[in-house]
């Protein structure tokens, strides 16, 4: 069956598939996932090649799965495809499917009912790729497929994106870069004291990854931990309200994330005027790295003990010889492998940069694209309404 190729003109400066960022996502799809997904499909320079659906926000796969066919849905993406990953961390360690439940509701996704329109929204007629690849094999046969020009995104635990080093161990090589939203460096763990939640709930893959994907020059991995997402939190109220104005895949998300503060605030008792969005601040250095302060960092990952997922900040000096290669620092012939790690965001310009995006200015936002559609004669092309604006 001969593919067909959609498009869309979203500004007057068209972006061409050349220009384009391909970018493959490796998410939990929980609500902050949901406003970097959101933020990725709003974004005309950027290609999303597929979601690699992962345990965390929920603890079932299957359901974060969910969570992503219905955002892409609703998002106007109903064709890009989502893969599954595994259900047990390293080690054989399964997740409870309530994890996150407290926060993210009991669907990992603010339990958000179908919304006036969605039940509407056209579905994928395209042929697909084999969405029978788990979410590792994915990720993995992607990156030999197109070497040197993908950037990973994961904002989920790193289970997946270990497993497809182990499945590929030219893997960080075969990338342009990963960004990574997880670990606590300097600042308070937010499942411990020294944990952050992403590292924690599978600390052995965590470390594997932030081992092999460190380089000498510290380009090659970026991680946003809760150091800089927690810094660049938002006024909730504004947000969901300009959520609220847009389409039918801003509205699901505005409700949810007002689910999301106000768990925030009766579980953790964590209540104000701002909140935070920490798995969009990945697409938000991708996008506009000009918002953030940045620091070159050696970083190792605790396993097991109360530890658990701390990123510690290796400070050290160190003299191997030109030949050495030490497997637990890093080091390599005396040379610290390094990643980059956001220490800073401006918080105004993250909000306005998110907003910008995902709920621009009324003239942006109403515009038509051809959506495929399945009809008694085939797959015929038909301009329709955009779902963003249904």
């Amino acid at each position: 069956m001969k593919r067909l190729a959609l498009c869309a003109v979203v500004s007057a400066a068209a972006v061409t598939a050349a220009e384009k960022i391909p970018v493959l996502l490796v998410a939990d799809v929980g609500i902050d996932d949901a406003a970097a997904l959101l933020w990725l499909l709003r974004s005309p320079s950027i290609e999303l090649l597929g979601i690699a659906s992962s345990f965390g926000c929920h603890g079932d796969v299957r359901q974060t799965a969910a969570n992503a066919k219905r955002l892409l849905r609703a998002a106007g993406a109903p064709c890009v495809p989502v893969h599954v990953g595994s259900r047990v961390a390293f080690g054989n360690w399964a997740p409870n499917d309530d994890d996150g439940k407290y926060i993210h509701g009991a669907d990992g996704l603010g339990d958000v009912p179908p919304l006036e329109g969605e039940a509407d929204l056209v579905k994928c007629s395209m042929m697909l790729p084999d969405e029978s690849l788990s979410s590792a094999e994915f990720i993995a046969q992607t990156a030999r497929e197109r070497p040197g020009e993908i950037t990973v995104i994961v904002t989920s635990p790193l289970t997946n994106l270990a497993l497809a080093y182990l499945l590929e161990p030219h893997l960080p090589e075969l990338v342009t870069r990963t960004l990574v939203m997880g670990g606590a460096v300097r600042h308070p763990g937010n499942v411990s004291p020294l944990a952050e939640a992403n590292f924690a709930h599978d600390a052995r893959a965590a470390r594997l990854v932030v081992d092999a994907f460190s380089s000498e020059e510290g380009d090659r991995l970026v991680i946003a931990p809760l150091d800089v997402t927690m810094v660049g939190a938002v006024d909730h109220v504004h947000v969901a309200s300009e959520l609220d104005r847009a389409g039918v895949a801003q509205r699901l998300l505005a409700k949810a994330w007002r689910i999301y503060i106000g768990n925030y605030c009766t579980v953790l008792k964590e209540c104000g005027p701002t909140a935070v969005l920490h798995d969009a601040h990945t697409v938000a250095y991708l996008r506009r790295p000009d918002l953030y302060d940045i620091e070159m960092m050696t970083l190792e990952v605790s396993v097991g003990g109360a530890s658990n997922g701390h990123s510690l900040l290796d400070r050290r000096t160190l003299s191997a010889s030109d030949d050495e290669i030490d497997d637990r620092t890093g080091a390599v012939g005396g040379r610290k492998r390094r990643c980059t790690v956001l220490t800073g965001v401006d918080a105004r310009g993250f909000k306005e940069a998110f907003l910008s995006a995902v709920a621009p200015p009324e003239s942006l936002v109403n515009v038509s694209l051809p959506i495929v559609k399945e009809t008694t004669h085939g797959l015929r092309t038909y301009a329709v309404p955009h779902p963003l604006k249904a």
